[in-house]
């Protein structure tokens, strides 16, 4: 938590409010995705699933929660515990609903389904969008993918593959959104970066979750953010967003928001 405050302070110095952006890409970003308070009717069914979900005692067994998962210290945890420890808050799987919403993307790539929440919220953004998600673990993945039938989503294809051996084959497959929301060690972060940039294209997003969770993650931002490939590199400081369309100066924005806390 200290480490956490010391990086939101050195954010806060280094960063800049919405009235000091020039650029109208960004604000017609900040109007349409970061300040849109619209309650969507798909936020209802999946909060409401949330709460049953929190209220579920059931004991599971995990064989694979790796470095995305700092909070959780012993594999035996309950449903409720791991879906207060593991999944994106509302607010941010909201945020990440309006963003696929506002750009309309039609090909996502999720690493790291966890629950399937976030999942959800990226499915009910445009029904006609095709999701591929990856989870690691088969107990997770069995409970993610029940999940999503009681949800009612016919658009999610889910994995039960290390990232590692799926990701070099998936990646071929033309996305326009990938959501990096798996192994959060320095190293997985960036290699996974690395391969995706052999497959970029103008329109592409990409979205980093946790960027501040450790030394390590902030230490990978760092990295992404100053490639060579990077157009537009926005630290949410809860999140960091990574376009690559050409035709715009090399940028990097911190942006002080409420969404920093998300």
């Amino acid at each position: 938590m200290i480490q956490k405050i010391r990086f939101y302070i050195n954010f806060w110095f280094n960063g800049v409010s919405k009235y000091n952006i020039h650029s109208p890409m960004i604000h017609e970003f900040i109007e349409n995705v970061l300040d849109n308070n619209i309650k969507y009717y798909a936020f209802l069914g999946i909060e409401h699933y949330r709460k049953i979900l929190l209220k579920d005692s059931t004991l599971l067994t995990l064989n694979d929660f790796g470095q995305g998962s700092k909070s959780i210290k012993s594999k035996k945890i309950t449903l409720k515990k791991l879906t207060k420890k593991v999944q994106s808050t509302p607010n941010k799987a909201q945020l990440l609903f309006k963003l696929v919403n506002y750009f309309q993307c039609t090909n996502i790539l999720e690493i790291g389904t966890s629950l399937g929440l976030t999942t959800a919220y990226l499915s009910n953004a445009n029904k006609k969008a095709s999701i591929t998600t990856i989870e690691g673990d088969p107990i997770i993945y069995k409970l993610a993918h029940a999940n999503f039938k009681k949800l009612g989503l016919k658009n999610i294809k889910i994995i039960n593959s290390s990232f590692d051996e799926t990701l070099p084959k998936l990646l071929k497959n033309k996305f326009d959104l990938i959501f990096f929301d798996g192994n959060h060690s320095k190293e997985a972060t960036l290699k996974y970066f690395n391969w995706s940039l052999e497959y970029l294209n103008d329109e592409i997003i990409f979205v980093f979750d946790d960027i501040y969770w450790s030394k390590g993650m902030r230490s990978a931002w760092d990295e992404i953010s100053k490639s060579s490939s990077v157009k537009l590199s926005l630290d949410l400081f809860s999140l960091g967003i990574i376009f690559f369309k050409n035709n715009r100066e090399k940028e990097h924005i911190n942006l002080i928001h409420p969404c920093n806390f998300y």
